[in-house]
């Protein structure tokens, strides 16, 4: 799945133009395995600002560190699986494929988390479990037969230049390589980001919405996408 979200923001102009500047840009940046190195500025990527369902649901302040929490504790990517994007030395976009955010999250691990995430959550402790539930109820299953991307994320001061389409460019090569036959990938119904996962071939497979998540945090819910390759 994607989520926390995935977000990727586009400009108002024309599409045709975005991408023709963006491309010389894009062609730039240089992927490559992540290391524990790169934890502080993935969870930077990931969280600075938060996705808007999450702050609507906590506010801005305690969704960032919530969501610092979950990166460096491991909860929230999983760092053998995910690739961060380079331009001139610095990390500008992070791609987690493969991995699935329930299997991360396990009983032992939340148990550790526990306290910290109590001390974050504060008086929004009960907000912030009924919230998550309501995920819960829109989020898809696992797809066993697919390789899954569960988090793109893009560095918010370098968005609409092509790095978003680079990620998903490189995630198609890593499925090649393990012989997939589709990708599929979880966002948000208010996403962006779905224009880009659309022109680079993804389609809609299934919607979940709930009234109560989007009384909630803003969003009506989330949509599983899924391509050939």
């Amino acid at each position: 799945m994607i989520g926390p979200g995935a977000m990727i923001a586009f400009p108002s102009g024309p599409c045709h133009n975005a991408l023709a500047m963006a491309a010389p840009f894009a062609e730039r940046v240089e992927m490559r395995p992540a290391t524990a190195a790169d934890l502080p500025d993935i969870s930077r990527i990931m969280n600075y600002p938060p996705e808007p369902p999450m702050a609507m649901l906590l506010g801005s302040k305690r969704a960032r560190r919530l969501g610092e929490l979950f990166v460096l504790s491991g909860a929230s990517i999983a760092l053998e699986s995910t690739t961060v994007a380079i331009l001139d030395g610095a990390v500008v976009g992070v791609l987690d494929c493969g991995s699935q955010y329930g299997v991360r999250l396990t009983a032992g691990r939340l148990l550790r988390m526990l306290p910290q995430m109590l001390f974050i959550l504060g008086l929004v402790t009960p907000r912030a479990l009924h919230g998550m539930w309501l995920r819960q109820r829109v989020q898809f299953d696992a797809q066993p037969d697919a390789f899954a991307i569960s988090e793109l994320y893009v560095d918010e001061a370098l968005r609409n230049r092509g790095i978003g389409g680079r990620l998903l460019r490189h995630a198609d090569e890593l499925a090649r390589r393990q012989r997939a036959s589709r990708i599929c990938l979880e966002t948000g119904i208010t996403n962006p980001a779905l224009r880009l996962y659309e022109r680079h071939g993804y389609t809609v497979l299934a919607k979940k919405t709930s009234t109560g998540y989007k009384r909630m945090t803003g969003s009506p819910g989330r949509v599983l996408m899924s391509k050939d390759i």
